[in-house]
């Protein structure tokens, strides 16, 4: 192998088995040989690839960055540099391996160089490393009890992307994923194939691989083209912010509609992505026994998915005609409707639980619950209100998702007052207000009544409550923990409402 590189004046590499069978002959330049898709030595969490990269130096190099980039992103069992003389005559031998997730070095090299006499039991060496590295990454895994994930994103700015990797932690935190780490970058534009540089993804999938991390989730929603670059740079689990979303949804819908708006929109996004997320077929090359085959099976998943869409959205016109009808109702009555509006996690639901004495589910995640939940509330001289929590706004929600809105929306329309809830002991309130407030001008219903309600001063200092009430002088401040907190809104409620004349008696 070392004459002929020298003799071509290319590098030439093997990629070897564990029963020292060549599997791959790679020729290069002068100056490196490029590894082509390793499609029958899959990758498996916890273990390494299986196979092992020997291959000439032209120029007296040891194993360079290269090389350990390689090692690191294709998880090798290791990577050899075998530098040739001017005779084509191999002069050593470096080899280079990973360390087990933990280790102080990412990489740990033999200290055999003499290519004629390694002393090392190489079969024996890599069994022992890579159930090293089993073990380590199992107990990782024990010790974290969830799936891992690195958050990436790129930002015009720096506050909007310390406020955006805040946001997308807690998505994770709702979603039952442990953030091990983030990164973003800074730029007027993502990077059109990667999101982020291809330089930056290296490192970070080196880090992921190397502390056994199981998804990238990116910021920055993922182009069907953007998805398949990645899909083809590692085989890391890879999702965005809307598929964190999605999966949020897909736990906590409890009703059937629920249900079926969130599959309506997980297919509806899946479609465009179908060929980049299709491991299988994604990667055929096509030619004799591959082409027809892989696009056959492809059109009959799109075939599949936009049947069971058709079918979704019949089964979702026949729900709404439904809620039409006992909404017609509801409006004949004449009563009037509150709803309980604002972003996701600001205690929506807290709030109604207390002024309702019901148990609807809370808890401090984001998007705990998803359905709408309908309250009746009595008022003096038996008025009576219908009190509706809504699913929590989020800033960007992205028109894919916003059919999963669809109900909680329609009954904003229907709304006689708004009631915003405002999670005052979070740092980015009034961002999330702008948000509420940008939604609310995309219903076309900011000309319906509203009161700000800032909730959580249990958790604010004295100071922080007087510049609340010194910048929001007609805003109320609650906590929805507890009832004596609550007087004013019911008082602010009722004046509202039975001002203009809205008064109905119980049980009509």
């Amino acid at each position: 192998m070392a004459s002929l590189s020298r003799e071509i004046g290319q590098q030439v590499g093997l990629l070897i088995d564990r029963n020292n069978t060549i599997q791959y002959v790679l020729v290069g330049t002068n100056r490196e040989v490029l590894i082509p898709k390793l499609h029958r030595f899959a990758l498996v969490p916890g273990k390494l690839r299986g196979l092992r990269l020997v291959h000439t130096h032209l120029y007296g190099e040891k194993i360079d960055d290269d090389d350990l980039t390689d090692l690191a992103l294709l998880r090798l069992d290791s990577v050899s540099a075998l530098p040739v003389n001017e005779e084509g005559v191999p002069q050593s031998l470096y080899t280079a391996y990973i360390m087990p997730p933990g280790s102080e070095k990412s990489y740990e090299f033999f200290t055999d160089f003499d290519p004629y006499d390694q002393k090392i039991d190489y079969q024996e060496f890599v069994k022992s490393l890579e159930n090293e590295i089993e073990n380590k990454t199992k107990q990782l895994h024990e010790v974290r009890q969830y799936d891992s994930a690195i958050l990436i994103g790129v930002y015009p700015g720096k506050f909007e992307a310390y406020e955006s990797m805040a946001e997308l932690k807690e998505l994770a935190a709702s979603s039952k994923i442990e953030v091990m780490d983030s990164f973003f970058q800074i730029k007027k534009k993502p990077n059109p194939k990667y999101i982020v540089g291809s330089g930056k993804l290296k490192e970070i999938v080196i880090k992921a691989l190397s502390n056994g991390v199981d998804y990238l989730i990116f910021d920055n929603p993922l182009s069907p083209a953007q998805a398949k670059s990645i899909a083809n740079f590692t085989e890391l689990k890879v999702i965005d912010r809307t598929q964190v979303i999605l999966d949020i949804f897909a736990a906590r819908a409890k009703s059937n509609e629920g249900k079926l708006r969130v599959e309506l929109a997980q297919l509806e996004h899946i479609l465009p992505k179908l060929s980049a997320r299709d491991d299988s077929l994604s990667r055929l090359t096509g030619g004799i026994g591959g082409r027809g085959p892989g696009e056959t099976k492809l059109e009959v998943d799109r075939r599949r998915i936009n049947d069971r869409i058709a079918f979704l959205n019949r089964k979702l016109k026949q729900i709404e005609k439904t809620r039409n009808t006992q909404k017609n109702r509801r409006l004949k009555n004449n009563i009037p409707i509150v709803s309980i509006i604002g972003y996701t996690n600001a205690g929506k639901s807290t709030l109604l639980n207390t002024l309702t004495y019901c148990n609807t589910y809370s808890d401090n995640l984001m998007f705990a619950t998803l359905d709408t939940s309908s309250k009746r509330i009595r008022f003096p001289r038996e008025k009576d209100v219908i009190i509706t929590d809504t699913v929590g706004f989020i800033r960007d929600l992205p028109k894919g998702l916003k059919g999963a809105f669809k109900s909680t929306l329609e009954e904003l329309e229907d709304s006689d007052l708004l009631v915003e809830v405002v999670d005052a002991s979070n740092a980015r309130y009034k961002k999330h207000m702008e948000s509420v407030y940008e939604i609310i001008s995309e219903l076309n219903i900011s000309d319906k009544p509203m009161v700000t309600v800032f909730n959580k001063i249990d958790k604010l200092s004295e100071e922080e409550i007087q510049e609340i009430e010194r910048e929001f002088p007609e805003a109320i401040l609650i906590s929805a923990l507890y009832n004596d907190t609550l007087n004013e809104l019911l008082k602010r409620i009722q004046s509202v409402l039975f001002q203009e004349g809205k008064e109905v008696l119980f049980g009509v």
